[in-house]
């Protein structure tokens, strides 16, 4: 009798929880928090996390946890925060809270009149805030000097400070905060300052009385004795400050007063060992004739301080005509069948064509002027800390007019850094070249050989480092008509070896080609599992990471779709450290001269929250829990799936499924696809308004199925190939006898949403249908432009996404086929569109196109068209109302929910921003 109680005592407990569990609301997604930055202290003893808002309509807070201690301290709305290199300090701002600025913009307060930052130092030892400082701007700390920080601040019209030039009101000013003894000194009327990673001093500029966006001269600040020195007064702008890393060079750019005479724009000076060198006077006898110094890119430092980096530019041969007025200037973009590059794309990237610069440096020790970018070379690419003898430079002119042709070619060079001198290493090349770890070599894939190169800076020796290895290092999924591409590298092991990934495998090869390649992992194919190297070290980002002598690596299980964590000895020996089959990992991080690393795991039901490790990976602490009212909400689970599809290829796909899933139930079923997903059946899914697609979180809360079936695809039938593993994978799950097939939906965007709108055409299996920035017609499409990025589309058609594998004449009867506006008669789907007015990927009037056939041949159809958003929606406003639509257009037609007005009545162009349109039509009795 007792137990009987009991039991039903448990009993009536669970369902009291189950029932106080309710499901998410468009209300909600301002709930769920996500963890924006995480670091670690140098020496491991502090973990400080940012924990934000996910659509920023709301307050966060910053953690700190102490790995010493144990303890965590927790401040409201902190962010942007750094942690002193001797652990004593964390320095973070604090912004007003979300109430307190939706106020100010409803009230429409003046910038200057709106609460501002507030600056916190937090004492490590004490464990409680040391000083606050008011109304802060920016702030800035070196990277390997603990002992003070620089503050901008705002002012208020009330501020009165002595010794200032301007009035308060008008002019920010600079704290210079001595950390260990709170000393504050004050620079008035600073314009830009400088800080170097370590040293004792900084640098900055003050602006000028009469016109403040030019800088009246430029100081040093000595930190140590806390005094200023001039560098410089005499000209008219400072401008592009670059310091070394010890603070003891500064360079920069400035120019003398516009109303003096003076054939030089721009001056370049070097200030070193306490003189102010003058580098570059008189252009023409530097430069040449044809050149003048870039405005626009600065100068720089080497890591080592031994040569300062500038660039040149190529002088306008033309003047603009200042005798005409502006409305006497034509504006008319010419469009030339010669040009090798096309308008739109000179358009896309104007401030770089009008940047036409070449890479120079100034040997500081031996007082040598080299150029490293002649007129043949588009770039130099520096390679970092690596590229001591060479470097690399490279060249798209050759291939720029075929830019239909996928992969993009480059010819690649070695440029001598002490001479200058190039000579061609690889001529169209259609991967990317990179230095290797001792500067010697440069390695890459050629991707018609379908192997993995190297070739000798000094000797130009080139070697074929995986010829003799049976087992292919490109795609082995690749289903473009292009070339396949390399499944990439870990970059360096602690000998010096490159280590190069097949699908599942890490191979060890030599840079000269004479040790025998071995695979490391040994049985990655085997078990399918995907092995990649972890690389943690900031300062060496071509190390693979070790700990405790043994190769760091991670584990994909394709099986699980989960990663385990491992480390590698020498002998070939596998130790899983953190087991596969429950979690992804990601977001590791490691102290820099300790063993403390965090990382991040999630699966579908568990957020990312960050955990620790010191004792590689034997246990781990949860640091964070960003988001514990999970629990108070229905959720869900997702389950892998399987199937053939009409051709009898085996795919795979994700079933989510609403908490307390009863299988006796017929539930309605949205179809989301794009490509393939199933590898990410175990990514956590927070609740937030959408861009373009559902969201996965709220529609299970509210008791919807969502599939989403993996597409493989064949070259020249993209919309087949869509039906014939998207419709046979409905299939498959209507036969599990839960889906409720009068009620299932399909919904994507951008290619997803091409292939609902094809997929209409040929199927009226769904009740409802939403597409996304979708192409229509492929005949029109075609010939547009990508206007982001201002490339003709033709490439996406012949070699990429789009699949059909010719141009536009030889394969018509293909993009006729491939089109869903051609087959629009067929369509019995109500449909509702997105395609909003600045949408850079996909032509505008793709969407326009859609809908006006769809009203043509009066078949229910909607655009939404948000204003000034594009390809996919970036405002939370316009991302709130989407969700909002998407799911009132679901629940209609799959779940006989009344339909809104904006469906049934419309919205006049004259209520746009007043009448919403959400209100459901009454149900007739």
């Amino acid at each position: 009798m007792t137990y009987k109680i009991l039991t039903l005592l448990c009993f009536f407990t669970v369902g009291i929880t189950f029932a106080q569990k309710r499901s998410i609301t468009h209300d909600d997604y301002d709930l769920w928090k996500r963890v924006t930055n995480t670091q670690v202290s140098n020496n491991g003893k502090l973990i400080v996390s940012t924990i934000r808002t996910g659509t920023n309509r709301g307050d966060g807070y910053l953690q700190i946890y102490n790995t010493e201690t144990q303890k965590k301290a927790t401040y409201f709305n902190g962010v942007s925060s750094d942690i002193s290199k001797d652990e004593n300090f964390v320095i973070f701002q604090k912004p007003a809270n979300y109430l307190t600025k939706r106020a100010e913009k409803k009230k429409k307060v003046k910038d200057k009149n709106k609460q501002k930052d507030i600056l916190y130092i937090y004492d490590v030892s004490n464990n409680e805030l040391y000083d606050s400082i008011f109304r802060v701007k920016k702030y800035s700390l070196p990277k390997k000097n603990s002992d003070y920080i620089v503050i901008e601040k705002f002012k208020n019209k009330k501020d009165s400070i002595k010794g200032d030039s301007l009035p308060a009101w008008k002019n920010n000013y600079a704290l210079v905060y001595h950390l260990k003894t709170k000393q504050q000194d004050t620079i008035f009327d600073v314009k830009d300052f400088i800080i170097p990673e370590e040293g004792t001093t900084f640098y900055y500029t003050t602006k000028d009385k009469k016109n403040d966006k030019k800088a009246h001269g430029i100081y040093a600040y000595q930190t140590a004795s806390k005094s200023k020195k001039v560098i410089d007064t005499s000209l008219y702008d400072y401008k592009k400050l670059s310091v070394d890393k010890k603070g003891d060079q500064l360079a920069y750019l400035a120019e003398r007063d516009s109303t003096k005479t003076d054939s030089v724009p721009l001056k370049l000076f070097l200030y070193s060992e306490n003189k102010r060198l003058p580098l570059i006077i008189n252009e023409e006898a530097r430069l040449g004739n044809k050149q003048t110094l870039s405005a626009e890119s600065g100068p720089f430092f080497s890591q080592d301080g031994n040569r300062l980096y500038f660039f040149s530019k190529l002088k306008s041969e033309h003047k603009k005509d200042t005798t005409l007025t502006d409305d006497e200037i034509p504006q008319v973009d010419v469009w030339n069948w010669q040009d090798k590059v096309i308008q739109p794309r000179q358009k896309a990237n104007e401030k770089f064509l009008k940047e036409d610069t070449r890479l120079r440096y100034f040997d500081i020790k031996k007082e040598r002027f080299v150029q490293l970018q002649d007129d043949t070379l588009d770039g130099i690419n520096l390679g970092g800390k690596y590229a001591t003898k060479y470097v690399l430079g490279f060249d798209r002119k050759p291939y720029v007019l075929e830019t239909w042709n996928i992969p993009w070619k480059t010819d690649y060079y070695s440029v001598n850094v002490a001479s200058g001198k190039k000579q061609l290493l690889v001529k169209g090349a259609s991967s990317s070249l990179y230095i290797t770890l001792h500067g010697d070599y440069v390695v890459y894939f050629d991707l018609e050989a379908k192997n993995w190169f190297s070739v000798h800076l000094e000797t130009l020796q080139k070697y074929n480092l995986t010829k003799n290895i049976n087992v292919a290092f490109e795609n082995e999924d690749n289903d473009v008509p292009a070339l396949a591409r390399a499944y990439g590298t870990g970059d360096f092991d602690k000998n010096g070896n490159l280590l190069v990934y097949d699908k599942y495998d890490i191979w060890s090869v030599s840079l000269d080609g004479k040790k025998k390649p071995e695979n490391i992992t040994r049985d990655g194919r085997k078990k399918k599992i995907r092995f990649r190297i972890k690389k943690l070290d900031t300062e060496n980002r071509l190390s693979a990471t070790y700990l405790g002598e043994k190769l760091l690596l991670s584990g994909f299980s394709e099986k699980t779709k989960t990663d385990g964590i491992y480390l590698l000895d020498d002998d070939g020996k596998r130790i899983e450290k953190v087991k596969s089959g429950s979690y992804l990992i990601n977001g590791l991080q490691k102290a820099a001269s300790a063993n403390v690393l965090v990382f991040r795991k999630e699966n579908f039901t568990t957020y990312e929250d960050v955990h620790l490790t010191t004792d590689n990976f034997d246990t781990h602490t949860q640091l964070t829990n960003a988001n514990p009212h999970q629990k108070d909400f229905k959720w869900g689970t997702s389950e892998l799936v399987s199937w053939k599809a009409y051709d009898g290829t085996k795919l795979e796909g994700i079933l989510f499924k609403p908490e307390n899933f009863d299988p006796s139930k017929k539930y309605p079923m949205i179809v989301r696809f794009y490509e393939k997903s199933a590898d990410d059946l175990n990514y956590y899914r927070s609740p937030q308004p959408t861009y373009s697609i559902v969201n996965i979180s709220y529609a299970l809360s509210n008791d919807y199925l969502i599939f989403i079936p993996d597409i493989v695809y064949n070259e020249g039938q993209p919309g087949k190939d869509a039906y014939n593993c998207v419709i046979s994978g409905v299939e498959a799950m209507e036969k599990k006898g839960f889906v409720d097939s009068n009620h299932m939906a399909i919904q994507g965007h951008s290619w997803g949403g091409y292939q609902v709108a094809y997929l209409i055409t040929k199927t009226n299996k769904f009740k409802a249908a939403m597409a996304g920035a979708p192409v229509s017609n492929m005949t029109s499409a075609y010939g547009g432009i990508r206007w982001s990025s201002g490339l003709s589309r033709m490439f996406q058609y012949e070699k990429t996404q789009s699949r059909i594998g010719k141009n536009l004449w030889e394969g018509f009867d293909q993009y006729v086929e491939s089109s869903p506006l051609f087959g629009l008669p067929n369509v019995q789907t109500p449909l509702l569109i997105m395609h909003n007015d600045n949408d850079g990927a996909v032509p505008y009037y793709q969407g326009i196109e859609l809908f006006m056939g769809m009203r043509r041949l009066q078949k229910p159809a909607w655009l939404l068209v948000y204003d000034n958003e594009s390809h996919g929606l970036r405002k939370m406003k316009n991302r709130q109302d989407l969700s909002i639509r998407l799911m009132q257009f679901f629940d209609h037609y799959l779940k006989d929910a009344p339909a809104p007005m904006w469906m049934t009545k419309g919205i006049p162009r004259t209520e746009k921003g007043i009448n919403f349109g959400y209100d459901l039509e009454k149900q007739k009795p």
